[in-house]
């Protein structure tokens, strides 16, 4: 048990519509202990461009292929995904998305298989 959230602070430039700067930071009310089962999310030490490599996602969003956010996952889930360029992004994924892709998004899947992505 990892206890309770104490603080989240969501982007100060986050906007809903767009989902530009979809990202936020949470403080627990007591410290992690790592262990084999629980551990911090693995960083690049790389500075190269991302186009093209496999990332590794995490989060909590829906976890059913057309699904609301009824289907959203309560644990934290992690997946491995190719970087896609944004132009094949917004062609496959984010047609219906006000604003498109932003220059501070990233977008990661597997266009012909489906799948996993983010």
């Amino acid at each position: 048990h990892v206890g309770q959230v104490k603080t989240i602070v969501v982007h100060p430039h986050f906007h809903m519509l767009s989902c530009d700067s979809d990202i936020a930071l949470m403080q627990l009310g007591v410290p992690l202990e790592c262990s084999a089962a629980l551990r911090a999310v693995c960083q690049s030490n790389s500075t190269e461009t991302l186009s093209s490599s496999l990332c590794t996602a995490s989060g909590w969003g829906i976890i059913e292929e057309g699904g609301s956010s009824d289907f959203a996952s309560r644990l934290l889930q992690q997946t491995q995904a190719p970087v896609l360029e944004n132009e094949i992004c917004e062609r496959n994924y984010y047609f219906s998305q006000p604003g498109g892709i932003t220059a501070r998004m990233l977008c990661a899947g597997f266009v012909s298989v489906g799948g996993q992505d983010s």
